[in-house]
């Protein structure tokens, strides 16, 4: 998994952000690249380089009807790469959906099952038109998805907010505040070491904090 650090290094660069958007439309080979961004062949290789060992985009090579095979770039098809920035919350995500993990996602979404049958008919169906209509169906989906996702984010940050009402009024300090709300963010359960990550503050800060919030009854420290 790439580090948060050098994933916002990658995206930071406007080329590779163009040079993703481009890829986003089918594969790309360098030489392609590097004229359609005006941008020179042995730059656009050191940018290839950098988002393939990030693993997000792969190289293959396909034959020419004339001359050698030529070597293409393409995103991976099993990155999923999501932001979130909310006023109680900031996370990244970089997730390799692969191909196993599909009985797992249709036992829990049972009517996806249908449209898994349409999009392996598709590999013998060559009207445009079909597809048009499966990928419609698929956004359909989609939409409703990101629909619950978007629900579920807000009751999130509604609980977050509700956690920082109770620690204002029973006056907590802000080291304390910011320990007890990362323990509600992380779900209850999380090491002294963890918050300390999480929370980019030494070790035995937390542990001071949690000894504190201890004796005033709010948490039960193990």
């Amino acid at each position: 998994m790439v580090e948060e650090d050098v994933l916002f290094n990658l995206l930071g660069n406007e080329t590779r952000r163009l040079i993703l958007k481009m890829l986003a439309s089918g594969p790309c080979y360098t030489t392609e690249i590097a004229d359609r961004l005006n941008v020179g062949q042995k730059a656009i290789n050191e940018h290839m380089r950098l988002l393939q060992e990030a693993g997000l985009v792969d190289l293959f090579t396909q034959k020419q009807s004339r001359g050698s095979p030529r070597k293409y770039f393409r995103i991976n098809k099993s990155v999923r790469l999501e932001f979130f920035v909310g006023p109680y919350r900031f996370d990244t995500s970089l997730a390799n959906l692969i191909e196993t993990d599909m009985p797992e996602v249709l036992a829990l979404y049972p009517h996806l099952q249908d449209l898994d049958v349409e999009v392996r008919k598709t590999e013998r169906i060559k009207e445009i038109s079909q597809l048009a209509v499966l990928y419609a169906s698929l956004e359909d989906e989609h939409e409703k998805v990101v629909h619950a996702k978007e629900y579920i984010e807000f009751k999130m940050d509604e609980v977050r907010t509700r956690c920082i009402d109770i620690c204002d009024e029973i006056g907590l300090g802000q080291d304390e505040k910011r320990v007890v709300i990362e323990i509600v963010s992380a779900g209850g359960t999380v090491s002294d070491k963890e918050l300390s990550t999480r929370l980019n503050v030494p070790e035995e800060e937390v542990s001071a904090s949690l000894r504190s919030l201890e004796k005033k009854g709010l948490l039960k420290v193990r």
